[in-house]
């Protein structure tokens, strides 16, 4: 029989053993750290265990193509430690449902609040209704304050939510917080689908000049957020038909933020359709185009091509 060695105790298992009997740690092949090239030096949480430098996570990058249906892409960034976003495409013939949560690094385990909240909500998609969709992402996501690390009861793990799903020539949009969905028709500007849960958007409604409360330090602050400390919250929903092909485009602000221009906005989804000729290469292209601007932010974004019935 075919042995191999544990990597963290040198103890003899027999191959195809997922764990070492003797230690638990995890028989899989581990990569070699890109800083100071160990074979197998990168831990579960990412790290080497001879340089100590980090050297990425599963989810620092990840895509989704469905071409030509639809496609995904969720990146890191530059200057987070961890991507926080997450994201749920999923496709049956021309059905879409597609689902962007990005964590509120304010408050702990961000990145757990965000991938709970797409997978609950994930699973309720395919039945078509956004809002009890979404309702189950809050209810999922509350739940974590009282589970795991007790650190969570003193900073609610916390996430917004954007949510679509496109049968045929229907679409349907519903949201919390400030990710966003919007239609990019063939010419002119984009149109926001959503209204974002921030504070700029609450004064701008009260009479503020936009220019300003844009500029204002709290400009980004949302006022609802899925979380056990986020109250009674109701999903707002949006529905309509299409009269023309375009493109449906969900995104986290890491990449809204350097397209705040509806015209520009627009503008760099149809090159990013250009450059590459598919969906995902789209995809890239916006992710890039967010990381070459200042990577800021984690970065998702999903784009469904809708065209009319007929």
């Amino acid at each position: 029989m075919t042995m191999t060695d544990c990597a963290s105790c040198a103890d003899e298992r027999a191959a195809g053993a997922a764990f070492c009997e003797a230690c638990g740690r995890s028989l899989a092949p581990e990569p070699a750290c890109p800083h100071c090239g160990t074979p197998g030096g990168v831990g579960d949480d990412g790290y080497c265990g001879h340089c100590g430098m980090l050297a990425g996570r599963e989810r620092d990058h990840l895509e989704t193509d469905c071409d030509p249906v639809a496609a995904a892409v969720t990146d890191r960034g530059l200057r987070h430690h961890r991507n926080e976003d997450a994201m749920w495409l999923a496709t049956r013939g021309t059905d879409v449902d597609v689902v962007i949560s990005d964590g509120v690094s304010s408050s702990f385990d961000p990145d757990a609040a965000s991938l709970t909240a797409v997978e609950a909500a994930g699973a309720l998609m395919p039945g078509g209704d956004v809002a009890a969709a979404i309702r189950a992402a809050q209810a999922a996501v509350a739940a974590l304050a009282g589970e795991g690390d007790p650190r969570r009861q003193a900073s609610n793990p916390a996430c917004t939510i954007v949510a679509a799903v496109v049968r045929g020539d229907a679409v349907t949009v519903g949201w919390i917080g400030d990710s966003r969905a919007y239609w990019v028709p063939g010419e002119g500007p984009a149109e926001q689908l959503t209204e974002d849960d921030s504070w700029a958007t609450h004064v701008i409604a009260l009479g503020a000049d936009p220019a300003v409360a844009m500029r204002d330090p709290k400009a980004h602050a949302i006022t609802a957020w899925l979380g056990a400390d986020a109250g009674k919250v109701t999903p707002r929903t949006g529905e309509f038909v299409i009269g023309d092909a375009g493109h449906l485009v969900l995104c986290s602000d890491g990449l809204w933020n350097y397209l705040t221009d509806p015209a520009a906005f627009a503008a760099a989804v149809r090159e990013g359709l250009r450059e590459g000729g598919t969906l995902i290469s789209a995809a890239r292209w916006l992710t890039d185009y967010a990381i070459t601007a200042g990577g800021a932010d984690n970065i998702t974004v999903a784009l469904v091509p809708v065209a009319p019935k007929g």
